[in-house]
C-alpha cells in the first residue's frame, strides 16, 4: 500500500498529507520525480503506463516517474529535499525499469497548467538495460532518437508532461 503524500504550495513547502486518490481527484500540488533515461546511442527511452493506472493509463511517459511519499522523509516534510528527491528518482528507476543508473539532477519545475500539477524534480541518466519493467507500472518500453520523438507523439498517445519535458530537453541542449 502506498504512503501518503505531501500537499505542498507553491514555494514547495509542506501544507498536509493526503492519499494518493485525494491528490489526483482534487489536483492538489505535491512533489514528484520524473527521470529523462537515455540509451548510450542517445535515444531516450519512454514508456508506456500501465493499463489500470490512476492519470493517464496506456499513454506513453518519460522513462520514470514517481511520488515523493511519507516514508521518504526520515528528518521531516521540508528537510533535505535535494537528498530525498535524488533518493525517491533512484528507487523509482530501479523498481520501473529494474536499472541503477547513475542519475543528474536537470532542474526543478513547479507547476504549469495544462502539464502538471506537481512540484518535480527532473533528473538524467543512461543506461542500455536489460530493463525488468515493474508489471502494475509500466506496460512496455520503447527509445526514440530526437528526430523520431514528433512522429511518435502524432501517431501515439503522450503525455503531456513528456511533450512539455521533451520541449525543455531540445531547447536546453539535453536532447538534440
Amino acid at each position: 500500500m502506498a504512503g501518503r503524500i505531501a500537499v505542498v504550495d507553491d514555494a514547495n513547502a509542506f501544507l498536509r498529507w493526503e492519499d494518493r486518490r485525494t491528490i489526483h481527484v482534487e489536483r492538489l500540488v505535491h512533489r514528484s520525480i520524473q527521470v529523462m533515461l537515455f540509451d548510450t546511442q542517445g535515444r531516450l527511452v519512454v514508456q508506456r503506463r500501465h493499463r489500470d493506472k490512476q492519470t493517464h493509463p496506456s499513454t506513453w511517459d518519460l522513462s520514470c516517474a514517481g511520488h515523493v511519499e511519507e516514508s521518504d522523509y526520515p528528518a521531516g516534510p521540508d528537510d533535505d529535499l535535494d537528498r530525498v528527491y535524488a533518493e525517491v528518482a533512484a528507487r523509482e528507476v530501479e523498481e520501473e525499469l529494474g536499472v541503477t543508473p547513475q542519475l543528474v539532477e536537470l532542474g526543478h519545475f513547479p507547476p504549469e497548467p495544462g502539464v502538471h500539477y506537481e512540484q518535480i524534480r527532473l533528473f538524467r541518466g543512461t543506461s542500455d538495460g536489460p530493463f525488468t519493467l515493474q508489471p502494475d507500472e509500466v506496460e512496455e518500453l520503447t527509445h526514440l532518437a530526437p528526430a523520431d520523438f514528433d512522429a511518435f507523439a502524432a501517431r501515439e498517445p503522450v503525455t503531456e508532461a513528456l511533450r512539455y519535458f521533451v520541449r525543455w530537453a531540445r531547447a536546453n541542449g539535453v536532447w538534440t
